[in-house]
């Protein structure tokens, strides 16, 4: 079968920026459209091996190993070698599904033009076929995620630095999708704080607000919050906030309320 150098890339380039994509929403981490899109391109540098002769099972494996570890930093840069193995084993899941759906195009309609050799797959088919595979997947992904967040509480340790006037306070905070709390006016994500453990950083009006005092809160932000025990007002106030040793565009909520953790936030708010 002849091969087409620019078929080859092109195909897996788009493939490989959904999949990279789908093992994005599956960690629930943000990536940026160019970022991606490099990664996908690494990974289609890759699928160059098709042209190879047949490789022994060891040596391929070995390729597709380090073909794996190179998208995944690519994409989501340098990481500890736990969120590696974790990063990496998720794209596997994503790309195995999708190696699956293809499996069944295989067995169950034989395209003239789709051939298999090294691990990497070339398509000369309709790319409607493709795109329709493609996109199954990366629905089942976010299907998957959407039933995780909705039927229980994805939690996860995250270290929080919150800065205000030069003062800093590093917190460890927990992920909760429960926490759906944002900012009525510019619609950000709330992270909540316990007060006692950002006591130097609280401003004056909100701690009047936090000691029912009602003279000079002028100007001072409230966010409507429902609880099992019932509904509640959380002072907000704008501060430098960095989860994981990244910005990101939050605002900072106060409550006397025990939280079972320093501060709680959404998982969106986890970014690279």
């Amino acid at each position: 079968m002849t091969v087409y150098v620019d078929v080859l890339l092109a195909v897996n380039l788009y493939i490989n920026y959904f999949l990279i994509k789908g093992a994005a929403k599956l960690m629930r981490r943000k990536i940026s459209p160019k970022r991606c899109l490099f990664a996908a391109a690494v990974g289609a540098a890759f699928s160059l091996c098709i042209l190879l002769p047949e490789l022994p099972f060891l040596v391929n494996a070995l390729i597709k190993t380090l073909s794996c570890i190179a998208v995944v930093l690519a994409a989501f840069g340098r990481q500890k070698r736990t969120e590696l193995i974790i990063s990496s084993l998720c794209f596997l899941a994503i790309s195995f599904m999708y190696a699956g759906l293809m499996l069944a195009l295989w067995v169950f309609a034989a395209p003239m033009g789709m051939f298999c050799r090294n691990g990497a797959v070339y398509f000369d088919i309709p790319i409607i076929a493709v795109t329709i595979f493609t996109v199954i997947a990366y629905g089942i992904v976010s299907l998957l995620r959407y039933i995780s967040d909705k039927n229980g509480r994805f939690i996860e340790s995250a270290q929080v630095r919150i800065t205000l006037n030069g003062i800093s306070v590093k917190l460890t905070g927990l992920t909760d999708t429960g926490n759906g709390l944002c900012d009525p006016f510019s619609g950000r994500s709330v992270v909540i704080c316990e007060r006692r453990m950002i006591s130097q950083l609280i401003p004056d009006n909100v701690t009047k607000y936090l000691n029912s005092d009602t003279s000079g809160i002028e100007g001072l932000r409230l966010a409507p919050c429902n609880t099992i025990s019932g509904s509640t007002l959380i002072p907000l106030f704008n501060a430098d906030i960095e989860i994981n040793g990244k910005a990101c565009d939050a605002i900072v909520g106060v409550t006397d309320k025990p939280l079972g953790a320093e501060c709680i936030f959404n998982p969106r708010l986890i970014t690279l």
